[in-house]
């Protein structure tokens, strides 16, 4: 599994913070942020496709619904012009700032 590195500026408050709460769940730093990150991650995904769940079906058939909600559950498979397009946009150092 290949790893990516992520760079988070943080005020002294909010690194006080986290710090305590990691060293009392017996977390580094990193580890903490990750999990409560990933947690709060799947809570989102898993609301999104809640609402999907009824709010698709008010907008389309019953057919055209399950093809909708099959294809958001499938999994990701880009295309080889996609990943080309990653390729030369990792070339140009674009920097994520979210």
């Amino acid at each position: 599994m290949a790893l990516n590195t992520t760079t988070i500026r943080m005020d002294e408050y909010t690194k006080a913070v986290i710090d305590h709460a990691a060293k009392y769940s017996n977390q580094t730093r990193t580890g903490f942020i990750l999990s409560v990150s990933l947690q709060k991650a799947e809570q989102i995904l898993k609301e999104k496709a809640a609402a999907m769940n009824k709010i698709v079906p008010l907008v389309l058939d019953e057919e055209d619904s399950k093809i909708f909600l099959q294809a958001m559950d499938a999994e990701f498979k880009p295309t080889q012009e996609l990943l080309a397009l990653k390729k030369h946009t990792d070339s140009l150092n674009i920097i994520d700032r979210t």
